[in-house]
């Protein structure tokens, strides 16, 4: 093709035909220039269908981390009612004596009493889309910024669990030094886990809790108050987070079956 512009062009030249020759040389330069916006246009869709496809496989991991955060809220939300069920039953034992005392179920309230629960969650995917400026893949304003603010959420998650775990610590530590717990490491644990075969420091921490006098009671139920509370506010984010990535799924699903 080149060869055959070429042969015109120099027949042109030799019979001298001037006019003719600037004719087809501005023909020739449009020509190239329509070539060049061929070639622009072609390169731009190639560049739409990688960003479309970028998108979809974006949006999957995404809605795949969102749907592993949301296993782990419920795991979160069972943990969170049996402590919760463990501490108003230890609560009501301070503060009434007709409440059974036996040993097994006051070491087992106790054992799912103390301990802290937190939220990892996983936000690689949005971090990584974040930190390298593609969350403009996401053509949808609506989808962009549900996503967005279910990270949000996310954040505030860990932000609020941080405060209310370190004060479930500072009131565990009130409430310490009323009670023999041995080691600790062992209280709640079944049989075959236990460290401690003779089981002596959980008939300590059994017979210390018996025979609190009514001032340690009462300071070890506000303690169990306080803890319950916070808690109960560590449950309440935990939902919120919880029902918007419900509601993002959602969004994502219909998004996704929209732009096949």
């Amino acid at each position: 093709m080149i060869k055959f512009f070429r042969k015109i062009r120099q027949k042109l030249l030799t019979e001298n035909k001037l006019s003719n020759y600037f004719i087809y040389a501005i023909g020739e330069v449009i020509l190239v220039v329509i070539g060049i916006l061929i070639a622009l246009q072609l390169n731009n869709l190639n560049d739409i269908k990688k960003d479309q496809s970028d998108e979809k496989k974006y949006l999957a991991r995404i809605q795949l981390d969102i749907k592993q955060d949301l296993a782990e809220l419920e795991r979160l939300f069972l943990g969170d009612t049996i402590q919760l069920d463990a501490y108003t039953y230890l609560g009501r034992y301070l503060q009434s004596d007709s409440i059974a005392t036996d040993p097994i179920v006051l070491l087992s309230k106790s054992g799912n009493a103390f301990g802290i629960h937190w939220f990892e969650g996983k936000n690689i995917v949005f971090d990584d889309m974040k930190s390298s400026g593609k969350t403009g893949l996401i053509t949808s304003d609506s989808l962009r910024n549900s996503i967005q603010y279910y990270y949000r959420l996310f954040d505030e998650v860990i932000k609020e669990e941080s405060v209310h775990n370190n004060s479930i610590l500072k009131y565990n530590d009130n409430i310490y030094p009323f009670l023999e717990t041995g080691s600790g490491s062992d209280l709640g644990m079944p049989e075959r886990w236990k460290e401690n075969s003779n089981e002596k420091s959980f008939y300590n921490f059994y017979n210390s809790l018996i025979n609190l006098d009514e001032d340690q009671k009462k300071i070890i139920s506000d303690n169990f108050g306080l803890t319950k509370a916070n808690i109960l506010l560590n449950h309440k984010v935990r939902l919120l987070l919880h029902k918007e990535g419900l509601k993002t799924i959602k969004a994502i699903d219909a998004y996704l079956k929209q732009e096949k």
